[in-house]
């Protein structure tokens, strides 16, 4: 049959959903040793503009032990290499707690594409799903479990990026050189080809956290890098032409039973190019919460999710306590995992949609958003 390229177009107006905007949070137990995911303080006091990051350190390790912080900008040398005692050392233990993956999120007016390649270690995973804007439904969805050493991640975010996952029929992977990031996969029927051109975004987020004793976590967050190039799912093609993609780095050692929330999206809003990545539960404190407004991130502070996160078409509500981020998210469609080996489980959601309300920049302007593309998650993981 003869494929065809649509172009892009606008989601089709008809399209409702339900006006709930709260609900129960959910049936996930909060993860033992951490702090259980709740409402933020609410503040009396006007909103305060968001807090500029310092410049991001040379390296993650030092003498030992990790930096920590959070930081405008990559850290050239992320390596966990030289790690003392107190951490996992030796091939054995680094493989049962290590973990590193790659994601990456491409929205167009068409589709949104997100794909993971997971080095847990002990197994291998990704994930590669294509979402019809316009009916809400998965043209292509595959999630499989892999025995390890099918997934290899770099411990390298910038330039020397190098993601690969390879399985019956699968053969994908995201690598980086000279601020490009190349994102290739061959996936059953869904194929992808296209460049991220990270010269052209702001600056990442980038986060180092402790967890608990020999557990920690590092992050980058780069938001609205312009793509170009292709998605493919059976026989239909879809363009992506400059539409802003993100890419979520992670490599840690973290805690056993870990449960979080998370919110992203980037685009344009007011005529100014905006991001933001907020999450609720991973790491203490909500250091990954940042928006981007025109420039470098900034840190938001603590969000507080709320919604019936069991019901596909409920929205979900994400704000601050001093009020100064206000959105709600409104789903298209959704990608969902329910894995249970005993030993090792996975259950999420994380739903396809768009975010509106407001969010304050660094120079204290309010900045009003509607139609934004972007993703969140409720994810619950024993690993």
């Amino acid at each position: 049959m003869l494929t065809r390229i649509r172009t892009p177009c606008a989601v089709p107006a008809q399209r409702r959903h339900r006006n709930r905007t709260s609900g129960p949070e959910g049936p996930l137990r909060p993860s033992r040793g951490r702090p259980q995911i709740g409402a933020v303080a609410e503040s009396a006091e006007a909103p305060a503009a968001p807090l500029p990051l310092p410049r991001a350190p040379e390296r993650i390790v030092e003498l030992g032990s990790p930096v920590f912080g959070a930081w405008a900008g990559s850290v050239p040398d992320a390596r966990f290499d030289g790690l003392n005692e107190e951490y996992p050392r030796g091939t054995v233990a680094r493989r049962l707690v290590e973990k590193r993956w790659v994601y990456v999120l491409v929205p167009t007016r068409e589709v949104m594409l997100a794909m993971a390649l997971v080095d847990a270690g002990y197994l291998s995973s990704g994930f590669c799903a294509v979402l019809d804007r316009g009916s809400g439904k998965l043209l292509f969805d595959s999630s499989p479990v892999l025995p390890p050493l099918c997934a290899r991640v770099s411990d390298v975010p910038g330039d020397g990026l190098s993601a690969r996952l390879a399985g019956p029929r699968i053969k994908a992977r995201i690598e980086r050189s000279g601020g490009r990031i190349l994102v290739e996969a061959r996936w059953m029927s869904a194929a992808v080809d296209v460049v991220l051109d990270a010269r052209k975004a702001p600056p990442p987020l980038s986060v180092c956290s402790r967890i608990d004793t020999g557990r920690f976590n590092f992050t980058q967050k780069l938001t609205a890098v312009p793509a170009e190039g292709e998605i493919r799912a059976g026989n239909a093609r879809f363009a992506v032409q400059g539409d802003l993609a993100g890419m979520d780095f992670t490599h840690g050692f973290p805690a056993r039973e870990t449960r979080w929330r998370w919110a992203f999206g980037s685009g344009k809003a007011m005529g100014r190019t905006v991001a933001f990545n907020l999450s609720e539960g991973f790491l203490p404190g909500s250091p990954e919460s940042a928006v981007w407004v025109d420039g470098p991130p900034c840190g938001a502070g603590p969000v507080h999710f709320e919604g019936d996160f069991s019901d596909r078409d409920a929205p979900w509500h994400i704000r601050s306590a001093d009020g100064g981020l206000d959105l709600v998210f409104t789903p298209e469609g959704r990608r969902a995992q329910n894995i249970d080996l005993k030993l090792v489980a996975s259950r999420y959601v994380q739903p396809f949609g768009t975010f509106r309300g407001h969010l304050t920049a660094a120079s204290g302007e309010r900045i009003e958003v509607e139609g934004l593309p972007g993703v969140t998650e409720e994810h619950s993981a024993r690993w």
